[in-house]
């Protein structure tokens, strides 16, 4: 559960494509680093090669790699399965032919609201309050530090859909400037394309025509699933800064 709760958060937010496309700083630099993505279910840790416009990031869920390749020039982002050398397209702005839609950086009122600068990870950054509010009445509110050439070092955000919030907090270290492969923001050859559906099952999130009843009884002679255990993760103070700017 924890690992699909990971991807598709990972996958709604896109771990910081939305505050790229939304910071007025834009990204002027090639780069790779580390990072870390906590969200309540737990953490992802990966690599990141940057430029402008185009993102990999390599998350490692449960001993499974996984690619996301996002290209603003082409506006897709496509998810590689590395192991199974497969590959999903998916339009930015929307997942599974615009049934299920992630949120497009036009459709949101942003504000900011600059809160000094700050060393982080030994680069020099500016700290911004974000408010985003959407036409829809979504909100994504907090903070994130942002270089002068317009890296996104650290991000601590909420986002708010109906009545539903996600937090999500991304961090880079072993931050390296320097020129990138245009390999890495390519498909590789000899992939082959795959559907949302596939991808999901292989994912091991819910299909149409899977069994999801919350009561469905244990099969014979099989011991009954325990409950899953609440996790915390984050500091009460930076939640209640990042709270309270969305409320």
């Amino acid at each position: 559960m924890m690992r699909a709760t990971l991807v598709v958060t990972s996958l709604l937010l896109g771990a910081g494509s939305l505050a790229h496309a939304a910071d007025p700083v834009a990204l002027k630099v090639e780069y790779s680093a580390d990072y870390i993505m906590e969200t309540a279910e737990g953490a992802i840790r990966g690599r990141l090669n940057g430029a402008p416009g185009l993102e990999r990031r390599e998350d490692l869920v449960e001993g499974t790699s996984i690619v996301s390749i996002r290209r603003d020039d082409k506006k897709v982002m496509w998810m590689l399965m590395p192991a199974e050398r497969m590959y999903m397209e998916m339009k930015l702005g929307q997942m599974d032919g615009g049934n299920a839609r992630t949120p497009s950086p036009e459709e949101y009122k942003t504000e900011f609201t600059d809160e000094g600068r700050e060393e982080v990870n030994g680069m020099m950054t500016t700290k911004s309050k974000v408010i985003m509010t959407g036409a829809d009445g979504s909100k994504m509110g907090g903070f994130w530090w942002t270089t002068d050439d317009g890296l996104l070092v650290k991000m601590d955000v909420i986002s708010i859909a109906k009545g539903e919030k996600i937090r999500m907090k991304r961090e880079l270290s072993n931050i390296k400037i320097g020129p990138q492969s245009k390999d890495l923001f390519e498909i590789p050859a000899g992939y082959q394309s795959m559907s949302m559906g596939l991808a999901g099952g292989m994912l091991g999130l819910p299909r149409p025509g899977d069994a999801a009843s919350e009561g469905e009884k244990p099969a014979e002679g099989q011991p009954p699933a325990e409950a899953p255990k609440k996790k915390k993760g984050f500091g009460l103070g930076v939640l209640k800064d990042a709270l309270d700017v969305v409320r």
